[in-house]
Formats: C-alpha cells, structure tokens, sequence
C-alpha cells in the first residue's frame, strides 16, 4: 500500500484556507492539491514583483522612487494592484524608518501538514526590536483571525526565520500592522492543529 501524498502548502495558502468558509473550503483545497502535484499550473505571483520593489526600496531608502517605479514599470492589469500596495506601503512607513535585516525561511509541521514559512523581510524598528515580516497584499482585507494565524506560525518558526525577533504581519494596502501577545500564542496553538487537520482531511478527500 502507497502512504498518503503529504501535505505540503505555503504560508499564505494555508492563510487563505483558514480564512474561507463552508462548502468553499473543500474547492479551495482541490486546487491547491493541483497546484501541487503539477506545479506548471500555478499562476504567476506578481505580488513577488511588489515585495521585492519593497525590500530594495528599503534597502536604499528610497522608498518613494521604489514604488514609483513599481507602479510606472506595471501592465494595464497590474497596475491598480500596484498602485494600491504602494500608496499603502508608503502610508505604512509614514515617519517609521525601519532598518531592512536578513531573513530566513523555514518548514513548520502542523500535525501532518508541513507549512513553508517565507517572511518577504526582516525589520529592525527603532526601539530595537526585530520582526520577521509577512507582507500581505491581497484586495480582500486581511482578517484579524487569519493574521494571527500566520503570526503565530511565523513564532513557531523564528528559531529557522530571525533567532531571537518577534512576529509581524503588514496588511500592506489597508497599511495595517498585526502583531502577537504571549496570551495570543497559547490561545492560538489548539485552534491552528485543528485547522491543519480539517485541511489534511479535505487533502486526501481530493
């Protein structure tokens, strides 16, 4: 007998799931296994674009002449999209001057699902403190139970993502940020296994 296909999705496909509901649940996951198992078929990710005009803007400081170039460098389908994420990274930034730090990447297994864990940055705010930074830009606003999902999977991965940092998650349109309490965490754990274990069982079902 043959084991199961494991189970393996990225940060934001299991943010996504967790922020569906009902009977469109099961759909979501069907795709996901196709995407998985022919990888040809996945769409290309022109989010990556924004996100790396994000990290070099910073890097230079130069925030304003990174986004412009995003927005001016974008397609007649892409450029609202753009648009958005830049005004809504540079709201964000407002007076903050976080310096850009090296990130990892990890794998954080959930039960039996494996979640790759990619933070686009990492931030050093002014008072010190360093984040490990998931940027997400999306239309759709970014719901507080599914940012504290990914906040709490990043935690659970800081050891492999940024030793010693915190958690942060920058609903970058909405220019929003999340972050998580030690009350947060322990409240969350029981609550992501079960998630994980309703995506596994819609998995195999697919």
């Amino acid at each position: 007998m043959t084991s199961p296909t494991p189970a393996y999705v990225t940060l934001p496909t299991f943010v996504g799931y967790s922020a569906s509901t009902g009977p469109s649940r099961s759909s979501f996951v069907r795709r996901q296994r196709r995407l998985y198992e022919d990888p040809a078929r996945a769409a290309f990710n022109y989010y990556r674009r924004a996100a790396n005009a994000i990290r070099a803007g910073r890097a230079a400081r130069q925030d304003d002449v990174a986004m412009r170039a995003l927005v001016h460098h974008a397609d007649e389908r892409t450029r609202p999209h753009y648009a958005a994420i830049a005004d809504g990274w540079l709201r964000y930034l407002g007076r903050r001057d976080p310096k850009l730090l090296e990130v990892g990447h990890a794998r954080f297994a959930l039960g039996e699902l494996e979640i790759g864990l990619r933070p686009q940055l990492g931030l050093r705010k002014t008072n010190g403190h360093r984040y490990a930074t998931w940027l997400y830009f999306k239309e759709e606003p970014l719901g507080r139970d599914a940012a504290q999902l990914a906040l709490w999977l990043l935690t659970e991965g800081m050891p492999d993502l940024l030793p010693g940092g915190e958690a942060l998650v920058v609903d970058v349109r909405r220019a929003k940020e999340y972050t998580l309490s030690a009350r947060d965490r322990e409240r969350l754990r029981p609550w992501a296994f079960s998630e994980a274990s309703a995506f596994v069982t819609l998995w195999r079902a697919a």
